[in-house]
């Protein structure tokens, strides 16, 4: 019985996380879709299928609870907190200090790219900068101390910053 109760525990915690998740990228993907849709009405017959692939596009980068069940909550949170890391070269994972607490998050884990892709979102990047570093953080890890985001701006463009308040800030 403690099993259904941890499962259900943490099956909660992922479903908090993807709402969040969501929260912090409603913005981004609302204005995407409206540049989208201006550049369906221009493409004509063409312009549905430009719409279809941008929601597949976006979909990528949400949380599905069902799909993200297993996704390591801790590790997907110092990403999106941008948590100092090292780079544990023994058991190739990035490891971050929360409090006492080390997380181990895997360079070609969810938890990496989704955290990678809250931080920015959290930061006022456009989304399609993030797809394209969603896009290349899934294709390829980092190498160790590469910098997360170091070429993103915001819609206003500034640079990234580490500290991302907006992705851990209670609304």
């Amino acid at each position: 019985m403690s099993e259904l109760h941890s499962t259900s525990d943490a099956d909660d915690r992922v479903a908090t996380v993807a709402e969040r998740h969501r929260e912090l990228l409603r913005g981004p993907v609302a204005e995407y879709r409206e540049r989208v849709a201006q550049r369906a009405r221009y493409f004509g017959q063409a312009g549905p299928i430009l719409i279809e692939q941008a929601e597949r596009h976006i979909a990528a980068l949400m949380i599905d609870p069902d799909r993200d069940r297993d996704l390591d909550v801790d590790a997907y949170r110092a990403m999106r907190d941008g948590l100092a890391m090292r780079y544990d070269t023994r058991q190739r994972v990035f490891v971050a200090q929360r409090g006492r607490h080390e997380v181990s998050i895997r360079p070609d884990g969810p938890e990496r790219r989704l955290g990678i892709i809250a931080r920015l979102a959290a930061a006022g990047v456009d989304l399609d900068q993030i797809l394209t570093v969603a896009a290349v953080v899934a294709t390829h890890p980092a190498d160790p101390g590469a910098p997360i985001g170091e070429h993103a701006r915001t819609r206003n463009g500034d640079r990234l910053t580490s500290a991302c308040t907006r992705a851990t800030a209670p609304r």
